[in-house]
């Protein structure tokens, strides 16, 4: 489920739950908890902006490659 979290102003994608928390990861695979009641479910515009966040990050990582 893709979220926004009020309280930092950022669209996650909800990887987990524990308790009244949830556990929430950006493309950039670095996860952060926060409380149930402070996301809400994304827009489509939300999703589309955590959508292209991931796509830039794969481009990113691409041109990092280091030839062997």
């Amino acid at each position: 489920m893709i979220v926004y979290d009020n309280r930092r102003d950022m669209v996650a994608r909800v990887t987990g739950m524990r308790a009244a928390m949830v556990v929430l990861v950006r493309p950039m695979g670095r996860p952060w908890c926060s409380r149930w009641a402070s996301v809400r479910p994304a827009t489509e515009r939300e999703q589309r902006q955590l959508q292209a966040l991931a796509r830039l990050h794969i481009q990113r990582r691409k041109g990092l490659r280091i030839p062997t």
